[in-house]
Order: C-alpha cells, then sequence, then structure tokens
C-alpha cells in the first residue's frame, strides 16, 4: 500500500500598517510586491493581500515554510525596512476547510 503524500502546512504573517499607508507606501511598493510574487513564484506563498476599509494591515499565507524563513521575509520587505509596518505576528495556519491542496 503506498503511503499517504505529507499533508501541507501553513503559516500566517499579519501586518499591521501605519494609518497613512496608502500616502506613504508609494517609494517601497514596488520592492514590497516584488518580494511577494518571487514567495509566489517560488510556491510558498499561497495569497496574500492588503486588509480594506480601512486600509490599515495585510494578511500572507504560506506554504510548506519554517517560521524563520518567513521572519526573513518580513525582515527583507521594504515596508518594513522603512518603518510602514508597525506590528507584525507569524503563526502556524490550521487549514480545516477550503482548497489546501
Amino acid at each position: 500500500m503506498a503511503s499517504a503524500a505529507p499533508a501541507n502546512s501553513y503559516m500566517l504573517l499579519q501586518y499591521s500598517y501605519v494609518p497613512d499607508i496608502l500616502e506613504k507606501r508609494g517609494p517601497y511598493r514596488e520592492g514590497h510586491l516584488a518580494g511577494a510574487n518571487k514567495m509566489a513564484e517560488e510556491k510558498k506563498l499561497v495569497m496574500a493581500g492588503a486588509v480594506a476599509d480601512p486600509v490599515d494591515g495585510a494578511v500572507f499565507i504560506f506554504r510548506n515554510v519554517s517560521k524563520e524563513e518567513v521572519e526573513a521575509f518580513v525582515s527583507a520587505d521594504p515596508y518594513k525596512q522603512n518603518g510602514l509596518i508597525t506590528s507584525y505576528s507569524v503563526r502556524p495556519y490550521m487549514v480545516v476547510a477550503g482548497d489546501s491542496s
């Protein structure tokens, strides 16, 4: 009998932004998006985006990466390097419904 494929693991990254993020992000946005797109191309980032109404943070869902990899992503993010992120958290994320392939 063949063994089952290992289950995917997920990490949730949540950012809190400065209140005037939309006005301040311009010079750093291209680099911020490039970092996220690189992780997506490597199949390490499932999805990411800002939370809206108001835009005051963002959510990233990573697949099959370590907490250290996510921390390295944050450290390299131009938004973090330039003070646009007031706080962030990295936590394991347990998928119980939906597409987890």
